[in-house]
């Protein structure tokens, strides 16, 4: 690129003779495939150098050579690289103004207009053929590719939005959670970017922290499933959970306080009187208000179910100490996880002595 430069400069200059350095720039062509645009990129630095230049005859040599060379450099790079005015001088566009024009509409349409598509309630019929489709018997040959051929067939046909149909997927896996081995790489082959599936199922997360709202477990299970499988990260979808960790931090405070009191209470020897059997009354039907759903603890639960302690022991480790494992569901969980991690060891024990006392009894026969 610096040969090519120094053989145009020296043109420029008036020092070698316009069709001999032609030539000898056709010949070079020869020499790579990309060489027509490292010489059209040469001519866009001499196009700005000799822009600013007092001496007119410099730049008409430029426009000459530029010229002279349009029969082995495409139009298109030249398009691509130089000043509208240089095109306009060369005969490659017809006004400078319009050809300026023309590139900001098509940068807009690239870069700035925002594709719209299909609304759920706008095209009913492609939404129903999805919905159709991610609900049909899976137990025959219907695989995961086939039906997202179907998806992308429908999402052309009928222009759907790629994240509500993202959104509907989830929807459907939710209702059959127990299908992991179809969903799963459903979603996988699907999706494009973790983060987008992480602000969806947040947004799922978020609707049910209305007051009186309850997460349902198939949600737990789905968001756990694609935790397990590393098709999201826990710190995206933390972040939409509820409640936050300074709230369970006063939690486990106010209960290791209330606890407190109530084993120093059994210690010491009160006479009931109306008020304190008031106060006690007042405490008990607070206690028996229904608690806000804790979906920190319930997502834990559904990893420490399908056996991902990875991501579950992440949880309890923003957590207080013995917190989440103070709660029936969580320790019953981690039961069931410890079982089933031990038994087939524990088999293989049981099975190793009992022949080996079979043995014994053999021998002791045969004796």
């Amino acid at each position: 690129q610096a040969a090519l430069y120094e053989l145009c400069w020296h043109v420029i200059q008036g020092n070698f003779k316009l069709d001999l350095s032609a030539s000898v720039l056709c010949d070079l062509m020869d020499l790579r495939d990309d060489m027509p645009s490292i010489l059209a990129d040469v001519f866009s630095i001499l196009d700005i150098e000799t822009s600013s230049l007092e001496e007119k005859n410099k730049r008409d040599h430029y426009t000459q050579l530029v010229g002279a060379c349009l029969f082995f450099v495409p139009d298109a790079i030249l398009k691509e690289r130089l000043d509208p005015e240089t095109l306009e001088s060369l005969g490659l566009i017809k006004q400078a103004h319009q050809f300026n024009q023309k590139i900001v509409k098509i940068k807009t349409k690239l870069f700035y207009k925002q594709q719209k598509f299909n609304l759920l309630r706008e095209e009913n019929e492609g939404y129903a053929k999805l919905i159709t489709e991610l609900g049909q018997d899976l137990s025959g040959n219907i695989t995961s590719h086939i039906v997202l051929e179907s998806i992308k067939s429908l999402i052309g046909c009928f222009n759907l939005d790629p994240n509500r149909v993202l959104d509907i997927i989830l929807e459907v896996y939710e209702c059959r959670s127990d299908q992991d081995e179809f969903f799963l790489p459903l979603i996988k082959s699907y999706m494009c970017e973790p983060l987008t599936l992480c602000h969806i199922l947040g947004f799922k997360f978020k609707f049910n922290q209305e007051p009186n709202e309850e997460t349902p477990t198939s949600l737990y299970h789905i968001a756990a499933a694609l935790l397990h499988h590393n098709l999201i990260e826990l710190e995206d979808i933390y972040v939409h959970l509820m409640p936050l960790d300074a709230s369970i931090v006063e939690e486990h405070k106010r209960e290791i306080t209330e606890a407190k009191q109530i084993a120093r209470k059994l210690t010491m020897v009160v006479v009931p009187s109306e008020k304190t059997e008031d106060k006690e009354r007042e405490k008990e039907e607070e206690k028996n208000d229904k608690a806000p759903d804790n979906q920190k603890l319930g997502l834990l639960e559904a990893l420490l179910r399908i056996g991902d302690w990875h991501h579950a022991q992440s949880i309890m480790d923003q957590m207080p100490s013995f917190y989440a494992t103070s709660h029936k569901a969580i320790a019953l969980a981690l039961c069931q996880l410890l079982h089933l991690t031990v038994e087939p060891l524990y088999r293989s024990f049981v099975i190793l002595i009992s022949k080996r006392n079979s043995q014994r009894i053999n021998s002791g026969v045969q004796v």
